[in-house]
């Protein structure tokens, strides 16, 4: 069993900055106003002093720990703490055994789990007779979505609270306690305006991050010397950004679908950086080309498809200038999803009313069907192809976008034709 001592309160001042600068209490807690602002539901509870066992999900550096700190005060609950990366169920049996004495005496225990998720089902499951006997109050942490990382009979057993991440006012204002505080740099550094702004670039919302590196660049920083870009710089080495992977590609494609080549270009050079594979991104846009540019941009779906066999035959970072291209294009060219609506709407009508019989003429060893062929220019004839049962149904409805125009008019007049004709349905 190992006890964070930023849980447990046990801090020296050689102690990392963002640990020593963890909030003690609800009021010093900023970015998560809907859980501990005025009259939200976790602060509720913590003024009465009383609080289940809960979840914290939420990514990198957005206050789990904090709020387990906090908790731990508010509640008096004598706090340990394990990491699901380094503890396993021995440590549990020893953290519940310690509680169940403390019980005894009228001492209630909260119990911090980081990284929650990397437990097993078993090992989850087997906290769950203490979180039942109200043994422990359990606090876990996690970063995955709680239905596909917490066994389900574990988490209806505990309140579960969305943290967001950090915004960018946040962490400066964050940014600015640690330069004035006694427990960070007490008024005794300063930081310019372009290393702030590079600080908090950095850290992509994660709080933790940002102090590690504004901690590191003051070690880099000459003795009554400003903190500049050049020392970020050098505390940050890679400069490697956390990475949003879901966040951000679903940002490149409802960028691309909304028209706006420079958020869309943005967003494709954010995923590269933070690493993503590039098939990842070339696999988004052979779906986005179809599903949004479709028959707008008949174009749009054999350059996506070439951008994704550069992505194969050169591989990272020749491909780039591929998926540059293709990003571009897509977030530039005409939209229209009614291709994807007209399929939708066939689903439904299959839904609703169950699947119907291929009607005879259409049927591969008919002998009555007759080629458009051999009617001649336009090449149609008054033929019915769907079911006699929805005769005349209509599922695609070409926009005015695009290419899409040309089909609109042309399958319009391929109707007219038709109806005029009369339909021809021979077994």
């Amino acid at each position: 069993m190992s006890n964070d001592p930023t849980l447990l309160g046990a801090l020296s001042p050689a102690a990392p900055l963002a640990a020593r600068m963890r909030p003690s209490t609800i009021d010093e807690v900023v970015g998560q106003e809907a859980l501990v602002g005025s009259g939200a539901p976790l602060r509720r509870l913590l003024e009465r002093g009383e609080v289940p066992s809960l979840l914290l999900w939420g990514p990198p550096g957005s206050g789990k720990s904090t709020l387990a700190t906090v908790i731990a005060s508010a509640v008096r609950a004598v706090p340990t703490s394990l990491s699901a990366t380094s503890d396993g169920v021995a440590e549990v049996r020893k953290a519940v055994a310690a509680a169940s004495e403390r019980r005894a005496h009228g001492e209630q225990t909260l119990l911090f789990i980081d990284e929650l998720h990397r437990f097993s089902r078993t090992q989850q499951d087997a906290l769950l007779p203490h979180v039942e006997a109200g043994t422990i109050i359990l606090v876990g942490a996690t970063t995955e979505p709680p239905p596909r990382a917490i066994s389900p009979a574990l988490l209806s057993r505990m309140r579960t609270y969305r943290l967001v991440p950090l915004t960018a006012e946040v962490l400066a204002t964050l940014l600015q306690r640690a330069l004035d505080d006694t427990r960070g740099f007490g008024g005794t550094l300063a930081v310019d305006d372009d290393a702030r702004r590079q600080l908090i670039g950095f850290a992509g919302g994660d709080a933790r991050r940002m102090l590690t590196l504004l901690e590191l660049a003051a070690h880099m920083t000459p003795a009554g010397a400003t903190v500049t870009p050049k020392e970020v710089l050098l505390a940050a080495q890679d400069r490697s950004l956390p990475y949003d992977q879901s966040g951000v590609t679903s940002a490149l494609i409802k960028s691309i679908r909304g028209n706006d080549p420079d958020a869309a270009i943005w967003w494709l050079a954010t995923a590269l950086e933070g690493g993503e594979d590039p098939r990842v991104i070339a696999r988004r846009l052979l779906v986005s080309a179809s599903e949004d540019v479709g028959n707008a941009d008949p174009a749009a779906l054999p350059l996506a498809v070439a951008a994704a066999q550069v992505v194969e035959l050169a591989g990272s970072p020749e491909c780039d200038y591929a998926l540059a291209h293709a990003v571009t294009y897509l977030a530039s060219t005409a939209k229209s999803p009614r291709a994807g609506e007209a399929l939708a709407a066939a689903r439904e009508q299959i839904a609703a009313a169950g699947q119907l019989p291929v009607p005879g003429h259409l049927r591969a060893a008919s002998k009555t069907y007759r080629t458009p062929h051999e009617a001649g220019e336009p090449f149609d004839l008054a033929q019915e192809y769907l079911p006699s049962e929805i005769r005349g149904k209509r599922f695609y409805d070409p926009s005015g976008s695009g290419a899409e125009a040309f089909l609109r008019d042309r399958i319009a007049q391929l109707r007219a034709a038709r109806t005029s004709k009369g339909p021809r349905t021979a077994e």
